[in-house]
C-alpha cells in the first residue's frame, strides 16, 4: 500500500473534497496538492484551496483540464480531447511523495469512453481514500454506497468526513453499518471561522488518518508471515529466490507491494485470459453470491451450472452432450480417465484399462493424472505409487528435446504409433493427449499432421480420445478449441485455466452421448460415482458464463490470431540476433529455448529475475522461455512487453559471458 500519498473522494460533486482537501494542507506543509482531472474551468478548485490553505503546494504533475463541468470523459468529447485514463494517471502518480491526490466526481464516474473510473485508479494503485460526504435527508444511501464500493474493491478507507450540519441520526446508522471506519465530523462553518478552528479540525483529521494508516502498515506484515507459514507450489525453499510479494491486479499488469508494475507474462499460470479485475466478472460474482453461494450438486441444481453446461456444449460442437464440473485442471483429467475405464467396466470389458500417454506429457499432479504423464521432473518422487500405462513418442513441428529432428521423424514415428495401437488397442480404455501445445513440458508443439493421424488411429481401433484443453481451450490457441483449429474430434475433453477467466476454481469435463450412456443402468453401482464438494459452484459457474461472453463480445479468438501474429514478427526480428532456439508461436502462445536444459536449468531463477528488472512477471520452463499473456492485452502494451522480454534475453545473454 502506498501510505505517502492519500486520495480524497467524495459521494458525489459539491460535497466538499476540496474544502477537506484544504484543511489537511493547512498543516501539512510538506505535502501537495494535485487534482488530475478538473472539468468547468481550470482555476475553479485550485482558488477555493487557496481560500483555506493560502500557503499549500500545488503539484506540477500534469492536469486533464476541460471547460465542460460535466463527466470527464463527456468534457473530454465534448473539445475533441485525450480523455484520462488509467495507465497515464499511475504513471504520473508513481514515486511521488506526500501526495494528497482530489478526484473529480465520485467514484464511479467514467474517466473515458472505456469506462475506467476512479475505482479501477484506486483498485491499481492502492492508494488509501479519504471519503468525504453530506450530512442530511438522503444521504446515507450514497455514502453506504460509495463505501461498497470501495470495499468491493479492496481499497482501505483511512476516514469518513461528514460535511455540513450536524445530523447525529444519520452518524449512529453509518457508524452500525461500518464501525471500523472512524467519523470525522466537520460542522457547517462560516466566513467568520477563526483560523485556529480551521487548524484544529485539519490536525483532528489527520490524527485520524494517521491511526488507520498505522494499523494498516502493522497488517502489511504479512510478508514476515509468509517466510514463517507458507509452503510455495514448485518451490524449493532452500534456495529459491523470495516470492515477489503481489498486491493487485488490472488488466494486463500486476502490482507488488514494493511498487512494481509488472506485465503479467504467465497470464497467471495461464488462466487469466481476459486480464485482471475485469468489472463485469465481479459484478456476476457478487450477483450470483447475494441470490445462491451454493448447493451440494448431487441431488440439486441451480441456473448457472445448467446454463454454462448449455454454452459449453454448443461451443464444443458434436458429439459432445453432457459436462461433468470438478475444481480444476488434474481433477477434470482425473475424471475423464474414470469416465473412459469405467465405460469399459460397465460395458462388460474389463481388461480395456490401459491409457496411451506421450512423452513429455503432463496432466496435473493427482495420482490418476500422473499416471499417463512422464515420470521425470515432477513426478519422479511417486513413481513407484502410481499406475503406468503406454508411453508414446510424439513428432514435434520444431526439434526439440523429445523430437530432435522434428518433423522429418514423422514417418518414423507414425509407423511407431500403429505399431502400438496394432499390439495393444484390445486392452486401451482411452489415448490421452494435450492438443497441438504440451504445456508444461516446455511448450512443446505437435506436428498437426501427426495430431490428425492419431486421431485417425483413434477412430479405426475403437479408441476414445481424451484431450486435454486445460490450458489450450477457449481461445488461447485461436480458435475456441485447439482440436477445432488443429481438424480433429475426441470422446472426452477437459477443460479449466480460462474457464472462468483465471478468478475461481472451475474445470469441467466435456462427454460425448457413448460415454454417459453407458453409465444408465438400473444398477446403482454402474453409476459415476465420482464428485466433489465444490463440484458446479453456482458463483464460479456465474464467473464462467461472464467470461464467455466477453469471450463472444471481444471477440477472443481474433484477439489471440493478432498476438500470434506479433508473436511471429518478433521472431523474425529477434531469433538470430538473440541466438534462439527453436521459436515458435501459435494463438497467445510465444516460446523459444535459450539453451539445452531441464526444467532445472539456472535459467529458471535467473530470467524471471532480470525480467522483473524490465517489468515483466515471467515464469520459465528450464531453459524453456514463454510469453503467455492476457488475449486482452493491447497493442501498445504487448509492443512494450515484447520490447522487455528482447531486453531481458540480452542482459541474460551477457550476463553468461
Amino acid at each position: 500500500m502506498n501510505f505517502s500519498q492519500v486520495f480524497i473522494t467524495a459521494t458525489g460533486t459539491d460535497v466538499g473534497k476540496t474544502f477537506v482537501s484544504s484543511l489537511l494542507l493547512r498543516t501539512r506543509k510538506n505535502w501537495s496538492y494535485w487534482k488530475p482531472v478538473q472539468t468547468g474551468g481550470s482555476r475553479v478548485d485550485q482558488n477555493a484551496l487557496h481560500e483555506i490553505a493560502p500557503l499549500a503546494a500545488i503539484s506540477p504533475l500534469k492536469c486533464f483540464e476541460y471547460d465542460l463541468p460535466a463527466s470527464p470523459d463527456q468534457a473530454a468529447a465534448a473539445e475533441f480531447a485525450l480523455s484520462p485514463r488509467v495507465a497515464d494517471l499511475l504513471a504520473l502518480s508513481r514515486d511521488q511523495e506526500n501526495l494528497l491526490i482530489e478526484g473529480a466526481g465520485g467514484l464511479l464516474v467514467p474517466l473515458n469512453e472505456d469506462n475506467e473510473t476512479w475505482l479501477d485508479f484506486l483498485q491499481a494503485s492502492r492508494m488509501p481514500v479519504v471519503l468525504v460526504a453530506t450530512s442530511g435527508l438522503g444521504t446515507i444511501n450514497h455514502t453506504l454506497l460509495s463505501i461498497e464500493a470501495l470495499q468491493s474493491r479492496s481499497i482501505p478507507i483511512l476516514a469518513l468526513v461528514i460535511n455540513g450540519f450536524e445530523h447525529r441520526g444519520n452518524q449512529r446508522s453509518i457508524a452500525r453499518f461500518h464501525p471500523r471506519i472512524p467519523q470525522v465530523i466537520i460542522p457547517q462553518l462560516g466566513s467568520d471561522t477563526a483560523l485556529s478552528e480551521l487548524d484544529r479540525l485539519g490536525e483532528a483529521l489527520w490524527q485520524k488518518i494517521s491511526l488507520m494508516r498505522n494499523e494498516a502498515q502493522r497488517a502489511d506484515s504479512w510478508l514476515r508471515k509468509d517466510q514463517k507459514f507458507v509452503w510455495h507450489p514448485y518451490t524449493q525453499h532452500k534456495t529459491a529466490p523470495r516470492p515477489i510479494p503481489v498486491v493487485a491486479a488490472r488488466g494486463s499488469y500486476l502490482y507488488t507491494d514494493e511498487g512494481e508494475r509488472l506485465l503479467d507474462a504467465s497470464a497467471s499460470w495461464w488462466t487469466c485470459s481476459i486480464g485482471h479485475g475485469h468489472p463485469r466478472i465481479a459484478a456476476a460474482i457478487r450477483a450470483q453470491q447475494a441470490k445462491l453461494d451454493h448447493c451440494g450438486f448431487g441431488n440439486a441444481t441451480h441456473q448457472p451450472a445448467a446454463e454454462l453446461a448449455a454454452r459449453l456444449i454448443a461451443l464444443a460442437g458434436p458429439p459432445f452432450t453432457k459436462v461433468f464440473y470438478s475444481d480444476n485442471g488434474s481433477c477434470a483429467v482425473e475424471v475423464a480417465l474414470k469416465m473412459a475405464a469405467q465405460t469399459w467396466t460397465n460395458r462388460g470389458q474389463p481388461e480395456r484399462s490401459k491409457f496411451l500417454y506421450f512423452e513429455g506429457a503432463y496432466h496435473g499432479d493427482t495420482f490418476g493424472a500422473m499416471s499417463v504423464a512422464e515420470s521425470g521432473g515432477f513426478h519422479k518422487a511417486f513413481a513407484p505409487y502410481v499406475f503406468k500405462g503406454i508411453e508414446a513418442p510424439l513428432v514435434t513441428s520444431h526439434p526439440s528435446r523429445l523430437c530432435p529432428k522434428g518433423p522429418e521423424e514423422l514417418n518414423e514415428r507414425k509407423a511407431i504409433l500403429r505399431n502400438l495401437f496394432e499390439k495393444n488397442a484390445k486392452n486401451l480404455a482411452a489415448v490421452i493427449i494435450e492438443p497441438w501445445v504440451q504445456g508444461a513440458s516446455g511448450m512443446m508443439f505437435q506436428d498437426l499432421e501427426w495430431l490428425r493421424y492419431l486421431g485417425e488411429l483413434c477412430g479405426e481401433f475403437k479408441v476414445f480420445l481424451i484431450l486435454d484443453e486445460v490450458f489450450t481451450g477457449l481461445g488461447r490457441i485461436g480458435d475456441v478449441f485447439a482440436f477445432k483449429r488443429a481438424g480433429i474430434t475426441a470422446d472426452i475433453v477437459c477443460l479449466a485455466k480460462g474457464l472462468t477467466g483465471g478468478n475461481l476454481p472451475l474445470a469441467a469435463t466435456l462427454a460425448c452421448e457413448e460415454i454417459f450412456s453407458a453409465f444408465l443402468d438400473d444398477d446403482r453401482s454402474k453409476a459415476l460415482l465420482h464428485g466433489h464438494t465444490f463440484s458446479g459452484n453456482p458463483i464460479a459457474c456465474a464467473a464462467a458464463l461472464a467470461s464467455l461472453d466477453i469471450y463472444r463480445e471481444e471477440d477472443i479468438v481474433s484477439r489471440a490470431r493478432s498476438i500470434e501474429s506479433s508473436f511471429k514478427t518478433w521472431i523474425e526480428w529477434n531469433e538470430k540476433r538473440l541466438s534462439l532456439s527453436a521459436p515458435r508461436a501459435v494463438g497467445g502462445i510465444l516460446a523459444f529455448e535459450l539453451e539445452v536444459g531441464d526444467y532445472f536449468h539456472k535459467a529458471a531463477y535467473q530470467i524471471p529475475e532480470i525480467g522483473r528488472s524490465h517489468g515483466l512477471l515471467l515464469r520459465t520452463l528450464g531453459s524453456t522461455i514463454y510469453f503467455v499473456p492476457s488475449l486482452m492485452i493491447t497493442a501498445e502494451e504487448l509492443d512494450l512487453g515484447l520490447s522487455a522480454l528482447r531486453q531481458t534475453i540480452e542482459d541474460y545473454r551477457e550476463s553468461q559471458k
